[in-house]
């Protein structure tokens, strides 16, 4: 999937002191933050052609390797560095899925989980690192590929969402892709494909993550 999601620190607890002469208050205990679900628990979470509708051919999913290997980015010193880290940004388990529609449009889901302050700070990385440079240039084997992005709007879903759109300029004309991710406790959901199809099916998608997480 081409996008893929840092500064925030969830705060789970604090202390105050009494006034002069007074009583001190006392601590309040930090709240345990839910665990990571296992692999097996996030493939459910996954949309499928049911969830989807008519028109949509699920497609088998490339490895790691496969997908990047012959991908470099140029001019954007934030994704650069995002690339270098490389295993530092990966959550504690993922699943996804990918899916075309009406033959040239896609749709990729992948669905990480992590505690929750992991799973924020690192969401809060990648749209950052993602969103830091309007444009800059990424090398496909020896092709430039000029990329334009900008912030978009995100739907009031779940815990915290991120949302930007990404036009790349293809031999063959513009591609327009959407990216959204939505945490929603210890499970976050990201959709990246049309913009049109990750608008219609987000709140699907966020709707099968569990309550309560």
């Amino acid at each position: 999937m081409l996008g893929t999601a840092v500064c925030g620190v969830l705060i789970t607890g604090c202390s105050s002191g009494g006034e002069v002469g007074g009583d001190a208050k006392p601590q309040v205990k930090p709240a345990a933050e839910a665990k990571p679900l296992a692999v097996g628990a996030l493939r459910p979470l996954l949309l499928t052609q049911t969830d989807l509708g008519s028109g949509y051919t699920q497609v088998q999913e490339k490895s790691e390797d496969q997908k990047f290997d012959d991908f470099s980015v140029q001019d954007c010193p934030a994704l650069v560095k995002l690339a270098q880290r490389g295993e530092e940004n990966m959550f504690a388990a993922k699943a996804e899925a990918s899916f075309t529609y009406d033959r040239d449009a896609t749709l990729g889901e992948e669905v990480h989980s992590d505690r929750p302050s992991v799973l924020s700070s690192k969401l809060r990385e990648l749209f950052m690192a993602y969103t830091s440079c309007p444009t800059y240039t990424m090398t496909a084997g020896t092709t430039p590929i000029e990329m334009k992005v900008s912030k978009s709007v995100t739907p009031e879903l779940g815990d915290e969402r991120f949302a930007y759109t990404l036009t790349m300029e293809l031999p063959s004309g513009a591609q327009v892709l959407k990216t959204i991710a939505v945490r929603k406790g210890n499970v976050a959901v990201m959709l990246v494909g049309a913009p049109a199809l990750v608008d219609r099916h987000i709140r699907t998608a966020v709707g099968k993550l569990p309550e309560g997480s």
